[in-house]
């Protein structure tokens, strides 16, 4: 039986409370609480209708995951349609890592999932129901998607990685010169991720700190450079923003990441070069990855009381 010494248990309700914060601020509507310790919430598709309920108990997310259930709510008249409870809650437990809140990830999986089941039904012009095969299926189409080219025939892409100590060249302009960490790269099936991560206090130090890093011809090179930033101004404001650079949603979940770390002044630029073999869903955690490995490791991580103030996206 594991036992949580004072410190240990407010930390864990402190990072609910934070992770209910982001799921009312991204759900809105959709998001309900109750006593603080149970969520429920609602996913939505364009023929589906799940409903993810959690409880949260002291253990989250130090040791164990919270004790959750999926209900489905999918209005149909057929008695054995789709989805499958039991196979969907299996999928989302090995999401959870101890120490990480999970409830987001979650959320965006049985969203993924929906839309994979929205996919058959459209193709196939039926109403929603399969066999349990069939389920399987589309848990493996799901886990593939985007995956365009056998990873046995793709082309392999000459990569030279960026050292830590590699210093960035000196700009033609005159311009303060941003600090810069860069992070160890991540390589899956040839992709390549690395980090980088400056502090920020105004629109013009990210400014800069994209203009510099982008004069190292490797970075500029690369196939994506996502970025997310939060920082607060001089007038108290809580300013943040993203840009996915063609890798759809991975800025938006970048900047979920900050957010949940509850990270203050800084930014993070994620590098993918990409290796010919397409990753599918699983390139977000590989940036999301190196993206929390790098921010801890920086010097710069500085988590702050950013509850009381005011966002603005910008």
């Amino acid at each position: 039986m594991v036992v949580l010494t004072a410190s240990e248990k407010e930390q864990n309700v402190e990072e609910q409370i934070n992770e209910t914060e982001l799921l009312v601020s991204m759900f809105d509507s959709s998001v309900a609480i109750e006593d603080n310790s149970v969520v429920t919430i609602n996913i939505k598709s364009d023929h589906f209708l799940l409903v993810l309920r959690c409880l949260y108990h002291e253990l989250y997310p130090s040791h164990e995951a919270p004790i959750f259930a999926i209900i489905d709510m999918t209005n149909t008249s057929h008695a054995s349609h789709v989805i499958d409870d039991i196979l969907l809650e299996s999928e989302c437990i090995k999401l959870f890592a101890p120490g990480e809140c999970v409830v987001y990830q979650w959320v965006v999986y049985i969203t993924e999932y929906l839309e994979a089941l929205d996919g058959f039904v459209s193709r196939n012009a039926v109403s929603p129901e399969f066999s349990p095969g069939e389920n399987d299926k589309v848990i493996a189409d799901m886990e593939n998607l985007q995956i365009l080219e056998d990873e046995f025939n793709a082309e392999e892409v000459q990569f030279t990685s960026i050292s830590p100590e590699e210093s960035y060249p000196q700009p033609s302009k005159s311009y303060p010169i941003p600090e810069i960490y860069t992070g160890t790269i991540l390589t899956e099936r040839k992709s390549h991720f690395q980090a980088h991560v400056s502090q920020v206090f105004s629109k013009s130090d990210i400014e800069n700190t994209m203009r510099t890093l982008l004069m190292n011809p490797k970075i500029a090179g690369a196939s994506h450079n996502i970025m997310a930033y939060r920082y607060v101004s001089e007038s108290g404001t809580l300013a943040q923003d993203y840009n996915d650079d063609g890798e759809t949603k991975a800025g938006g979940r970048l900047l979920e990441l900050i957010d949940l770390m509850n990270v203050e002044n800084l930014m993070v630029v994620v590098t993918r070069w990409y290796g010919g073999v397409m990753l599918g869903p699983s390139r977000f955690k590989c940036i999301n990855n190196i993206a929390k490995i790098t921010i801890q490791d920086s010097g710069f991580y500085y988590t702050g009381d950013v509850s009381k103030k005011k966002k603005k996206k910008k």
